[in-house]
């Protein structure tokens, strides 16, 4: 967030802080989540400059497309290919 918009919203009575901070995580439990986005922005990035559809993905990894959408997505639940 721009330094001029969070100034602006503390004068207006709001706070800011962090998603760590408003969800009250752990660092462990804040790294982990990090981690977790940085794996699916990794593979939509590298599939994007590979310039495959997520079908055409899915079949080089022998999955399906809506796999491939949840571990982009960071789905909790896609656990293994199987």
């Amino acid at each position: 967030m721009r330094k001029t918009k969070k100034e602006r919203l503390e004068k207006k009575g709001w706070k800011v802080g962090t998603a760590e901070e408003f969800l009250d995580l752990s660092p462990e439990e804040s790294a982990h989540i990090e981690m977790k986005l940085r794996l699916s922005e990794n593979l939509r990035r590298r599939r994007r400059r590979r310039r495959l559809s997520q079908v055409q993905l899915a079949k080089l990894i022998k999955s399906s497309q809506s796999r491939v959408a949840k571990m982009e997505g960071g789905t909790p639940r896609v656990l293994s290919t199987s």
